[in-house]
């Protein structure tokens, strides 16, 4: 009986005794019934708990029935990343004191994780699955959300994407029916240089945020896939869909989606020796981006990156980026980027021992380690021409073999 659930949710708040809340009305066996369901019960004995718990019944059970709906809205806003509507909705359910009962608790603790993933506020993500990682005996659905949840705090804020990928692949369809995470599964591939499976994930995701009509989700599912094509050695650049997307992102007004499609155009200019071009988009997705948000700093390195290449400001100018990119990683525990602003620094001040030194011992492990395999496979080579320009063939020969296993193959050659 919800009633019974409502009485026994708001006594215990109160911190009362059943005796004390039944004092004059019914006995203490009576309380304890009413609050399993387990008894008939009149509605004037209803009322006169609920009076004495300063509630009004009706206005209460109508909440609890509507909550199982607003927590799907609010879970279908973040999913689509409608976040003005995600944050009205996550304002209206902050003052109702009955997502504290146990039919909500969980549901709530989850939606409200993702959307805390949603906004970039990863600290309280965090504290939030430390806390469900506590939970006993979840329901099925609770499970794979959990999944979905772990797989993109360490895919988003933590850039461990083996782990990332190990979380979302134990996803099971069959309880979860949320389609959006095929694009989590489809960016961890691609930050795994994983371009086939990257595309597949994307396309099975494109799928669902199609028959959603979310556009902003569409526009970047295609982004995603265009990544991967123009990745292909014989894609023509000409034929780039980035200036197609970016029309369409700044017509609906959505701002993060344009800031994103500038960041990866400028990425594909600067592959193809544009760097003229990759700086403008650099500098138009950074003025778009808010600082404080994880993807400012990845923007900012490539931003730096393409600003030092073409030598358009000073050494000072230079560094002062570099050391703005280094204290942004430390604020935000982020590891790699650490490494790269870190690397930056050694390269503007011309430290070529020391960036080589710090490269081999400090950022080359870390890249290895954590599965990186576009860093892995460029600084591998860059510290093999090293070791080969000094004439070191033994220190060289260290990075050749993770080379070539890579290019074996099997085949029926003599």
């Amino acid at each position: 009986m919800i009633q019974g659930k409502i009485i026994k949710f708001y006594r215990e708040l109160q911190g009362l005794r059943q005796a004390d809340l039944g004092n004059e009305i019914c006995s203490s066996t009576h309380v304890s019934k009413i609050e399993r369901g387990i008894t008939e019960v009149s509605q004037e004995t209803i009322e006169l708990l609920a009076q004495r718990l300063k509630i009004d019944m009706q206005e209460e059970m109508n909440t609890y029935l509507s909550l199982d709906l607003l927590l799907k809205e609010w879970h279908d806003a973040i999913v689509l990343k409608l976040n003005s509507k995600a944050t009205s909705i996550k304002t209206k359910l902050e003052g109702i004191m009955l997502l504290k009962i146990p039919d909500f608790y969980r549901a709530y603790t989850l939606v409200l994780t993702r959307y805390y993933l949603l906004i970039g506020e990863s600290t309280f993500a965090k504290s939030l699955i430390e806390e469900m990682n506590s939970w006993d005996e979840l329901s099925p659905y609770d499970q794979n959300m959990l999944y979905h949840i772990k797989g993109k705090f360490y895919l988003d804020y933590q850039n461990e994407y083996t782990l990332a990928i190990t979380y979302l692949k134990k996803i099971n369809f069959t309880y979860y029916h949320n389609p959006e995470y095929y694009y989590d599964l489809a960016c961890a591939y691609m930050c795994m240089n994983s371009r086939i499976l990257a595309y597949h994930y994307a396309n099975k995701a494109l799928q669902f945020f199609s028959s959603t009509n979310s556009f902003n989700r569409i526009l970047e599912t295609e982004m995603l896939m265009l990544i991967q094509v123009e990745q292909e050695e014989i894609f023509d650049t000409k034929d780039s869909g980035y200036p197609r997307l970016i029309e369409m992102a700044d017509s609906l007004g959505l701002t993060d989606q344009k800031a994103k499609l500038l960041h990866n155009y400028a990425y594909q200019q600067f592959r193809n020796g544009c760097y003229e071009k990759a700086f403008e988009n650099y500098s138009q997705s950074l003025i778009l981006r808010d600082a404080s948000h994880p993807h400012y700093i990845v923007t900012l390195e490539g931003y730096l990156n393409t600003a030092t290449k073409l030598g358009l400001q000073s050494q000072t100018e230079l560094l002062n980026v570099a050391r703005e990119g280094l204290s942004l990683a430390k604020s935000l525990d982020d590891t790699m980027y650490l490494h790269y602003f870190q690397l930056h620094i050694f390269k503007i001040e011309g430290i070529k021992e020391e960036y080589y030194r710090y490269l081999e011992a400090e950022a080359y492990p870390f890249f290895k380690k954590m599965g990186y395999g576009l860093a892995t496979e460029t600084y591998e080579i860059k510290l093999f021409d090293y070791y080969l320009e000094k004439g070191d063939i033994e220190r060289a020969n260290q990075f050749t073999l993770s080379i070539v296993n890579r290019f074996r193959k099997n085949n029926e050659l003599v």
